[in-house]
């Protein structure tokens, strides 16, 4: 019995297991691995562009094939009989065939390799831009998740603070110290607060839901940010160096590029349309014959015995093509036109990074400074807080100032919250521009949270660029 209890704690726990999870940031990051479908989708996908490069390759080797047909044929031959012969004659027949086709000469399967050695290349740099991506998508979804835990325990804070107002007013109101405006103004606020609240949870409720759709589990508790996690800056610290290193490494680019070179030899592959092809070819037939009885053949005697032959044939193949209905030059103009669709694809994927890359440097710069303003912001207001609480007691300041103020340092809070979140993000999104992102980067920010502050060394993120 005690057994069947264990056994049941264990299948408990496995159970919960597949449905929450408490991690940190390279937890969620290894789940999102195997499980998000976006990133296993688009491995799957570009696998299976890798395989055109030996398919069309295989178009150049030697194409071997064989045969093999066999038949048995009766003759009845009632003249035979008055003749002093077998009415009877059976003709075994087998024949084996091998042929052989080597190209010698195909400037359109020549082309084809280049276009999808070129497709391959591609598929390599999209395979490292999507990982890329899943890297900055799990960070994000998982700060957002965090952003929003603390964004609901200030609110909550301040509506325990509201309540707390209102019930103070409501006491004084019922002896005559307080007005009705004043009641008025203490449940209008707390009211508001709780709305607050509500509208916090929610968002952490949905944010999880995002987490979720990328590692496959829902996030019960996460290792939050600690507080005096580093505020690294770029190195170097200079913002073209970081925009020629992204025009030079991005994953994105690099795959515009090669898909506008498999695009030039597009162009190369439809006007060989014009061009002659050659090809070797080559056959083997072994024929074997058996002949049975003793009737005739087309009027001839009938040979008995057994007959084997060999027959060899070697041949050049030329092609020339003279007119085709002019789809041969629409098929070039065609591929032409969508080499300068792939040309501005590439110039929109170099515009786009150097936009990324330039917006989150100036982003970490400017967060830096955001986040150390947010700090002094929030420490201000709580204590002007204080001071007008105690000037409301004697008197000075008024129920609207102290209400006002304590709005002020909820917001404050939820700045703070925001833009140390932002800047992680901001981090990330230029590593990522920059080509550079590595598994290493999550380990080192992991190593900011606080479930792994006692273990981990904080190291900074941009050191050995």
């Amino acid at each position: 019995m005690q057994m069947n209890s264990k056994w049941l704690i264990l299948l408990i726990t496995l159970i919960s297991s597949c449905t929450a999870f408490a991690t940190d940031l390279l937890e969620a990051y290894n789940l999102a691995l195997t499980s998000d479908p976006t990133y296993l989708q688009s491995v799957a996908s570009l696998r299976a562009t890798k395989q055109n490069l030996p398919i069309s390759v295989a178009q150049l080797l030697p194409h071997l094939s064989g045969s093999a047909n066999s038949s048995i044929t009766k003759t009845h031959d009632f003249d035979a009989i008055q003749q002093g012969l077998t009415p009877i004659t059976t003709v075994k027949y087998y024949k084996l065939s091998l042929s052989v086709t080597q190209t010698v000469f195909d400037f359109a399967q020549f082309s084809t390799v280049g276009a999808s050695y070129s497709t391959s290349k591609s598929a390599d740099a999209q395979l490292n831009a999507a990982l890329q991506s899943l890297m900055t998508r799990v960070a994000s979804a998982y700060f957002a998740v965090l952003r929003d835990q603390e964004t609901l325990t200030y609110a909550r804070a301040s509506k325990d603070a509201y309540a707390k107002e209102f019930d103070q007013v409501k006491e004084q109101y019922k002896v005559g110290v307080k007005t009705i405006t004043d009641l008025y103004t203490a449940e209008s606020a707390y009211d508001a607060s709780i709305a607050q609240v509500i509208a916090a949870e929610t968002t952490l409720t949905d944010d999880k839901e995002n987490l979720r759709v990328i590692t496959g589990q829902y996030p019960e508790s996460l290792a939050s940010l600690s507080e005096d996690f580093p505020l690294v800056s770029p190195q170097p610290h200079d913002i073209e160096a970081w925009t020629t290193k992204a025009l030079k490494y991005n994953w994105s680019i690099k795959a515009a590029q090669e898909t506008a070179n498999a695009a030039l030899y597009q162009i190369r592959t439809q006007f060989a349309g014009h061009l002659p092809t050659m090809q070797l070819q080559g056959g083997l037939d072994r024929i074997y014959q058996n002949n049975i009885g003793g009737g005739r053949i087309n009027e001839g005697p009938f040979t008995q015995g057994v007959a084997i032959s060999t027959d060899k044939t070697v041949g050049v193949n030329i092609n020339i093509p003279i007119f085709a209905g002019g789809a041969v030059v629409a098929e070039t103009r065609q591929a032409a036109y969508n080499y300068d669709a792939s040309k501005q694809a590439l110039e929109q994927a170099i515009r786009n990074t150097i936009n990324t890359t330039r917006q989150s440097y100036l982003g970490i710069i400017s967060g830096i400074s955001q986040i150390k303003a947010d700090k002094q912001a929030v420490k201000s207001a709580m204590s002007s807080l204080a001071g007008m609480e105690e000037g409301y007691r004697v008197g000075t300041q008024t129920l609207f100032d102290v209400l006002n103020q304590r709005q002020n340092v909820y917001q404050y809070q939820s700045n703070y919250a925001r833009d140390r979140y932002n800047l992680l993000n901001s981090i990330l999104a230029l590593k990522q521009a920059a080509g550079t992102l590595r598994a290493e980067d999550l380990q080192a920010i992991n190593g900011w949270l606080t479930v792994t502050k006692k273990t981990k060394k904080k190291r900074d993120i941009f050191k050995d660029q």
